[in-house]
């Protein structure tokens, strides 16, 4: 399924009514049963507009997740160390956002500007384990695209601070590569609502 949308806040209203449709499928987890969109892309045209959406209940949440990338919390953050201090083969920390980006400096149509925030063998035996992304960039038609793909997601909690703060580091991209502007395509292989939220949230929705 795929969705495109003008804004972060948009879009995920979108997504919420593809929901409140009844089209996703019901799966019990062992973190509790959930409403299940396989396989959901979003485009967002506009991330660099970073206005939450509307109804969101979580507002501290976008703090947090910036804060880990952008704030005080760098430092204990998983993220950040994924993302801008991955440990190269010889133990070195690698920026991987900022080797992707300079990879475009050099060449605009280079393909290998990627990055990853996944490490299997740490990631899939944890009580809580990390829901990795890892992703690409792009220049096309004078716009940096940001490609990510996410192993899963929760819409209703964790979908906004996620896309909210991908849009910066898309955004402060784009700048220095002196692109118009930046898009988003955000890939899930499990986009999901837990039931209790979809049920106390979505049942009456139009």
């Amino acid at each position: 399924m795929e969705i495109e949308a003008a804004t972060v806040a948009s879009g995920w209203t979108d997504v919420l009514s593809v929901f409140s449709r009844r089209e996703p499928a019901r799966v019990t987890t062992r973190h509790g049963v959930c409403f299940d969109i396989p396989g959901l892309t979003v485009w967002v045209r506009n991330p660099a507009d970073l206005t939450p959406p509307q109804g969101y209940l979580y507002p501290e949440l976008i703090k947090d997740y910036r804060d880990r990338i952008f704030g005080d919390q760098r430092e204990s953050s998983l993220l950040y160390q994924r993302l801008r201090g991955w440990i190269g083969p010889d133990g070195s920390p690698v920026d991987q956002f900022a080797q992707a980006t300079a990879l475009l400096q050099h060449d605009e149509h280079n393909r290998a500007a990627v990055f990853s925030m996944w490490r299997p063998d740490e990631d899939l035996g944890g009580r809580f384990p990390v829901s990795p992304v890892g992703g690409a960039l792009r220049i096309v038609d004078d716009h940096l695209v940001l490609f990510l793909t996410a192993r899963s997601v929760d819409v209703w909690v964790g979908l906004v601070p996620e896309l909210l703060t991908f849009a910066q580091l898309a955004a402060d991209a784009a700048l220095a590569l002196g692109m118009r502007g930046s898009r988003i395509c955000y890939h899930s292989w499990s986009a999901h609502i837990y039931e209790v939220d979809y049920l106390t949230y979505l049942t009456d929705a139009p």
